[in-house]
This record gives structure tokens, sequence and C-alpha cells, in this order.
């Protein structure tokens, strides 16, 4: 059996809002190229509010789930 990955697709999102992030959480976002306008491709979401694995810049980071629905205006 032979599995396909290049037919995987996953989700992009839109930064929306950085303004109810803490001061530090916001800077440390900021320097790895996550700002409002940002595109986010999210690669994997985990069970129970778990951390949310996401794509920027060509760069994977995981991200608690609360900043996660922060950068998406709480969605």
């Amino acid at each position: 059996m032979q599995l396909n990955y290049a037919a995987l697709t996953y989700p992009v999102v839109t930064v929306h809002q950085m303004t109810t992030l803490d001061t530090q959480t916001a800077q440390r976002l900021h320097s790895l190229g996550i700002q409002p306008g940002s595109q986010l491709t999210v690669v994997r979401k985990y069970p129970f509010h778990g951390p949310v694995i996401i794509t920027v810049d060509q760069q994977k980071i995981g991200i608690r789930y609360a900043i996660f629905q922060a950068l998406l205006g709480g969605q």
C-alpha cells in the first residue's frame, strides 16, 4: 500500500489580531514572522485543546491552542 503524501492539503488561516496577547508572547511571535495579516498553515491540531502545529515562512512552530485562537480573533 502506497501513501500519497503530495495529495495532503492543510488549511490556511490568516492572523487577524495580536492585541489580546501579552507583550512577551506578541514580541516572540513577531520575531518568528507572525503578525496581523500573516498566512499560517495548520499542520496539526491536537485533541482536547492541545497545541497547534503551524507552518509560517517554511518553519514549523508549535503554539498553545489559546494563543492560536487569539491570533484568529477568538473564533
